[in-house]
């Protein structure tokens, strides 16, 4: 598989957020995201092609049980699934980070999903699925990335119709295998030198549809730790 990169770092965001993990950055993705910051992930060929037994050697080079799967989007690449088995299965407690354009298909142990719903600023709301997010659940994000108050109105329609979806399901009887229950967490983060912090905090408060869903406003705390233009972290 292609990889940009395996580093040690700490989670900037997410239910992780502050704890050390290694991330595992894969080069490609199926989306062009107005706000993207990693493009070198995306385009150009700023990647190694790693095996599986590579990758896991670095991984576990780094001493530590927090994996992160991130890109691009990691969940288009050939060999995924076993990747994710294998890390699973050496005790890994891995977070795939994902762009919210493919199903959640796998459930494993230690495994849980960060998926985005792109809003209009990002160019690719087009792209976006409530049922892709109908494949995340308890244990799992849903995270939106906000540069705007149509984003800040789309992501409150989303989170309602979700929960209305997540309600109805809890009603059904004999829900099929593999089916997850429940809301999963939900993140709110500002596009960067668009909306202020205050803005949307304020915003957020004043929702009923985010309060009763227990959102949680959050900055990518790497950003604030080191450069925000500095890579490797």
């Amino acid at each position: 598989m292609k990889v940009c990169e395996i580093f040690k770092s700490i989670e900037g965001e997410g239910i992780r957020t502050g704890l050390p993990a290694v991330f595992v950055r894969l080069h490609g993705c199926n989306l062009r995201c107005s706000y993207c910051d990693s493009m070198y992930a995306v385009e150009g060929s700023d990647y190694k092609t790693m095996d599986l037994q590579q990758v896991l050697e670095a991984v576990k080079g780094y001493g530590v049980k927090n994996v992160t799967l991130t890109g691009g989007e990691p969940l288009l690449h050939q060999g995924v699934a076993e990747l994710l088995e294998t890390l699973s299965r050496e005790g890994f407690r891995v977070n795939v980070e994902t762009n919210g354009t493919v199903p959640a298909k796998w459930r494993l142990p230690g495994l849980f999903y960060t998926m985005d719903w792109k809003c209009k600023s990002s160019a690719m709301s087009s792209h976006m699925k409530l049922e892709n997010m109908e494949t995340i659940g308890e244990g799992d994000v849903l995270k939106f990335v906000v540069g705007s108050v149509e984003d800040l109105e789309e992501t409150e329609s989303v989170v309602e119709r979700l929960a209305a979806k997540k309600s109805a399901q809890a009603l059904q009887k004999n829900l099929p295998d593999g089916v997850p229950q429940g809301m999963p967490s939900i993140f709110v983060s500002p596009v960067f030198g668009k909306l202020s912090n205050v803005e949307i905090v304020n915003w957020m408060l004043a929702s009923d549809v985010m309060v009763k869903n227990d959102a949680r406003f959050q900055v990518q705390l790497h950003k604030v730790v080191w450069d925000p233009d500095l890579r490797g972290v």
